[in-house]
């Protein structure tokens, strides 16, 4: 079994359904994760989440994703986003944990996750999770569940008190400092050259939300991140994902021909 792991699609369905095809992607058999940003940049939000509501397997927040979750801000929010607000919330917080969108998920051994696991985590791999990246994604989604239902109540709590106009911005810059939530975290982490923080060393990673670094993959860190942002200067869209296949990963990419 081949699982395709596909992120940041950003509001462009094309470039979900050209990574699918030009991997062969075979519905039933080859498994697809979606790791987190269909939101925001792009106009079609709507055309992403169809895909991968029709042919992910499993599917992780993006901090695009989280940012509307939580009634927060991020640069640049489409106008149509907040509009989903209810469904992440549904999806995320949904009863059965199998169905329910995630943070982190193990395959084959390989963590993928959004913006990837730091080494924040890495007492926990070790010592309460034994080194399996399968605990560790598991303690990952509890603790994001966790802030979730913390994070929700508080809003619930300002709103009867009469929020100012302001709070979501307060609130934005909450998401980005603490725990599971903040910058070290799998929705905002993001490893060198970007920051001076290091992913989380003895486990092969799959992450999206930063442009690719060749040298990260040397050490199993592989980067996704299509950057469907350079069209708007007039650039091709691309297409940039993964194949998990018996352990093994491997990053394709091109042009999306639309």
């Amino acid at each position: 079994m081949r699982t395709f792991v596909i992120a940041d699609a950003h509001g462009h369905p094309a470039v979900i359904r050209a990574a699918l095809d030009h991997g062969g992607f075979q519905p039933g058999r080859d498994g697809f994760v979606f790791g987190g940003d269909f939101l925001d940049r792009g106009d079609d939000a709507r055309g992403c989440l169809d895909l991968i509501e029709s042919y992910a397997t499993e599917v992780l927040i993006g901090n695009h994703d989280l940012a509307v979750l939580l009634g927060a801000f991020v640069w640049p929010q489409h106008p149509d986003s907040p509009g989903f607000r209810p469904l992440l919330i549904e999806r995320v917080l949904h009863r059965d944990p199998a169905e329910a969108w995630k943070a982190v998920t193990a395959v084959d051994g390989v963590l993928v996750s959004h913006a990837g696991i730091s080494a924040r985590y890495e007492r926990v791999f070790r010592d309460a999770c034994n080194g399996k990246p399968s605990l560790l994604a598991e303690h990952v989604n509890v603790e994001f569940g966790d802030a979730v239902r913390q994070r929700l109540g508080m809003e619930e709590d300002e709103v009867e008190g009469g929020a100012s106009s302001d709070s979501a911005f307060g609130r934005e810059r909450e998401v980005s400092a603490r725990g599971v939530l903040g910058e070290y975290g799998p929705f905002w982490f993001r490893p060198p050259p970007f920051t001076h923080a290091r992913p989380l060393a003895g486990v092969t990673q799959i992450a999206g939300h930063s442009p690719a670094v060749a040298e990260m993959a040397k050490d199993g860190f592989h980067m996704i991140d299509p950057m469907v942002w350079l069209a708007d200067a007039g650039e091709p869209l691309r297409f940039r994902y993964a194949l998990i296949e018996d352990g093994w990963v491997r990053v394709e990419e091109g042009d999306v021909d639309e």
